[in-house]
């Protein structure tokens, strides 16, 4: 059975080259481009690790986690930020995020889709979930 990965990003150009590269590796994605969209879908399906960007209209990441914590059945799914924001921004948010319980973030600029690809198969295996 394919595990299921929750693409929570609003820039369509990286949905679409997410989309594919996890697809190839043999994941089933679903996909959100909005916080909203990825709350929703969140209440009809459970997947096994959820990819959420940061900085997004109507909700960001951070307010997304928090909605996240909310819903019973997926406040224990591991969540990857993924950004582009740099180290120093990131930073000031970087004890917000880890309370809310992300696993890490990748900088988008400096992690191909196959290294992201490799911290998501990282995560899933750490938390006996591949």
């Amino acid at each position: 059975m394919k595990k299921k990965i929750l693409l929570v990003e609003d820039d369509l150009i990286l949905v679409d080259l997410y989309e594919a590269t996890l697809e190839m590796e043999g994941f089933q994605v679903l996909k959100a481009t909005s916080g909203k969209e990825g709350l929703k879908i969140l209440k009809k399906d459970t997947p096994d690790l959820i990819l959420l960007d940061i900085l997004m209209p109507e909700m960001n990441g951070f307010e997304f986690l928090k909605e996240l914590k909310k819903i019973k059945t997926v406040k224990n799914v591991p969540v990857l930020l993924l950004t582009n924001l740099g180290e120093s921004k990131l930073d000031i948010n970087r004890e917000l995020a880890f309370a809310l319980g992300i696993e890490g973030y990748l900088i988008k600029s400096k992690n191909p889709p196959e290294q992201v690809v490799s911290r998501i198969k990282n995560v899933l295996e750490t938390v006996g979930s591949l």
